[in-house]
């Protein structure tokens, strides 16, 4: 089992990626549906202020998140745009950087590579920037398959490690929420370069 402190200090100095799901995560996850509309994505209290601590400490912040909404119909490629364009007006709002939104929009049947658990979307993401050190990749979720991803981008790259909110198993840290990462963070930043 890994320690916060041990994350922050095997990346202190170093170019690297912070990954993250969207939905439960960033904004509040729609039982049973998905959020089609921007009027819809209502964030999960504290997430803003955390991802604008954890954009601090990241040199870089991408969000990864499965969207077959698209694919089944529900919405179209341009409303995804909006609802991906408020979040990151509020996420820049609140002082974060978000680097890139990358989604997968295909059904889970369709087998892509992009649509997690497989690490398609982190890994495309990573070779785009190869002064970017990929074994220190960091991957947040909530649900069993982004824990995967994280586990299957480690084989990739050589190491990722994963923080499950909300109670998720087999990550290497787990929080409450992102806002419950996000005060804990600063403890062990202070010192550390970035």
């Amino acid at each position: 089992m890994t320690d916060l402190g041990e994350l922050v200090r095997e990346r202190a100095g170093a170019e690297w990626c912070l990954f993250l799901d969207r939905d439960g995560v960033i904004n509040r996850r729609i039982s049973g549906g998905y959020v089609l509309r921007r009027e819809e994505l209502t964030f999960v209290p504290g997430a803003l202020e955390a991802l604008a601590t954890l954009s601090g400490w990241a040199p870089h912040v991408v969000v990864v998140t499965n969207q077959q909404g698209v694919g089944k119909g529900l919405m179209s490629d341009s409303d995804l745009d909006t609802v991906h364009a408020r979040m990151l007006d509020a996420t820049s709002a609140a002082g974060a950087v978000i680097d890139a939104v990358l989604s997968c929009p295909h059904l889970a049947s369709a087998g892509c590579e992009c649509r997690k658990p497989r690490p398609g979307l982190a890994s495309a993401w990573l070779a785009e920037h190869p002064t970017c050190a990929a074994h220190l990749s960091v991957m947040v979720g909530d649900s069993a398959s982004d824990i995967a991803m994280a586990r299957l981008l480690a084989a990739e790259t050589g190491g990722c490690r994963a923080i499950g909110v909300g109670g998720v198993a087999g990550a290497d840290l787990g929080y409450r929420s992102l806002a419950h990462l996000g005060e804990a963070l600063p403890t062990y930043l202070e010192g550390a370069s970035r």
